[in-house]
């Protein structure tokens, strides 16, 4: 195995590297390959691949990425030797992206844009974002930060990926988008926020958000004809520092009845990132936000000739030579009282920053 991955290094044939772990698993993976950009969306003949789907929140602006697995390895710890090896494959050549980073007064001005689109009628619920500077990620850094990810969080899709242009994404989320594995699909319906403490409790503003996701899942689902969809009732989700509201659904999609393609892009991006209704909510983001959302809440995850698992990119951060830009959102409705979004973006953005805190 050594001799292998030596040979990989030392050929230098690959310019995308990437680890993960999946939630409630003791195995991580290693991926290595070459990038390809993809623009507007990946297709079936992607998720007939090997490799590693990485999508961005808007694929109209911006580019996705697709890893082939020119090497592969599962692992439950990598030795010393072996992340000596893999080191200098994470070194982030990106040029650093321009941010626009929002303080308490303009948060405060976009959070009463969207409130007044929902109090006029035009959408349900929004999600409003924005990027936190934090501290430098070291390149000798990079497997203590995903060993403690993947210890401190293991509910979690926690990954570490870096491409050329792109540049070194790190991230720990539990919502997934979408699984095919043996003919069977899955989804959840996740939203509502509230700090994972012992006195916490659910308020109407949390199980009516939470509620609409689920509606517009079961909606996506009847549109494509699945069958056999069996959904739990929601449940509380334990997620670092936050717990949220979660309905996990199970179904069926027969190819004679529609595409799984279609399926996840109508899925994607969820009432959980986006809004509701979708389009509308799309747009108010888009004429609000002043920062480009790129990877953060997009979907990410591995592909193995038609079998996959897809998760949202929230949570996420990405690393330059010099800080990193945490990105954190939080859904608005007509309840949403703007100290409260703020402080819950606070909160989410702790999962990531504690963890560059104790490395």
């Amino acid at each position: 195995m050594k001799k292998e991955l030596e040979k990989v290094i030392s050929q230098s044939s690959f310019d995308a590297i990437v680890l993960y772990r999946l939630p409630h698993s003791n195995n991580s993976h290693l991926i290595i390959g070459n990038s390809e950009k993809i623009y507007n969306g990946i297709n079936e003949i992607h998720l007939m691949s090997k490799g590693f789907v990485f999508e961005p929140f808007d694929n109209s602006v911006s580019h996705g990425i697709f890893i082939d697995e020119s090497y592969s390895l599962s692992f439950n710890k990598l030795d010393k030797e072996t992340k000596e090896l893999l080191l200098p494959a994470f070194k982030s050549k990106a040029e650093e992206p321009d941010v626009f980073i929002d303080d308490e007064a303009s948060y405060k001005a976009h959070f009463d844009q969207m409130l007044g689109a929902i109090k006029k009628g035009r959408i349900d619920k929004v999600i409003l974002s924005r990027i936190i500077k934090g501290p430098e990620v070291k390149n000798e850094q990079v497997f203590d930060l995903f060993e403690y990810l993947t210890d401190k969080y293991p509910h979690a899709f926690v990954y570490i990926l870096n491409t050329p242009e792109d540049g070194l994404w790190i991230g720990a989320g539990p919502e997934l988008l979408l699984k095919h594995q043996q003919k069977q699909l899955s989804t959840v319906s996740l939203a509502g926020t509230i700090p994972n403490t012992a006195s916490s409790t659910w308020s109407e503003k949390e199980i009516d958000e939470q509620h609409l996701v689920t509606q517009f899942i079961e909606h996506v689902l009847i549109h494509h004809q699945t069958t056999n969809i069996e959904y739990t009732e929601a449940q509380t989700l334990k997620a670092g520092q936050v717990q949220h509201l979660c309905t996990r659904f199970n179904f069926r999609l027969e190819k004679v009845n529609g595409n799984q393609v279609g399926l996840l892009y109508d899925l994607h991006p969820t009432p959980a990132v986006c809004g509701m209704p979708k389009e509308e909510s799309y747009n108010v983001i888009k004429d609000t936000e002043k920062h480009d959302r790129r990877f953060y809440s997009g979907f990410l995850g591995p592909v193995n000739n038609g079998d996959y698992t897809f998760y949202v990119n929230i949570r996420c951060l990405n690393a330059t030579d010099k800080t990193t830009h945490l990105y954190v959102g939080g859904g608005l409705t007509k309840d949403s009282v703007v100290e409260n979004e703020w402080n819950e973006t606070e909160l989410k953005a702790q999962t990531l920053l504690s963890a560059l805190k104790n490395i």
